[in-house]
């Protein structure tokens, strides 16, 4: 496989991995981890020194950093969802704080 196909089945892996990320199939997220860290091994083997393919190694960063936001989001979510079951408060630090009947905003 050429590097350029290489390149393409990574965006092909990076999508798939977005929809497992939506429908929290976790162990397809796994098993594509796994994919995406041989692939990228193969790539970096058949194109060092090809300063040429920057271009496409750019895109490959951008669709990481996207995909692991999307990851980062959705472990919150799933933390939230799990505290809240266990025992009914946020666990992110961006949850309204619990009110207190004691304060007011209004003074």
């Amino acid at each position: 496989m050429d590097p350029e196909q290489m390149f393409g089945q990574f965006d092909r892996l990076l999508e798939e991995e977005r929809g497992a990320i939506r429908r929290l199939d976790g162990a397809r997220v796994h098993d594509i981890a796994a994919e995406k860290a041989d692939l990228f091994l193969a790539i970096r083997e058949s194109t060092r020194g090809r300063t040429e393919l920057a271009p496409r190694f750019r895109d490959l960063a951008a669709g990481l950093r996207r995909n692991a936001v999307l990851l980062a989001h959705a472990r919150d979510c799933l933390r939230d969802v799990l505290s809240a079951f266990h025992d009914g408060s946020p666990a992110t630090p961006y949850a309204p704080a619990p009110s207190s009947a004691g304060l007011s905003v209004r003074g």
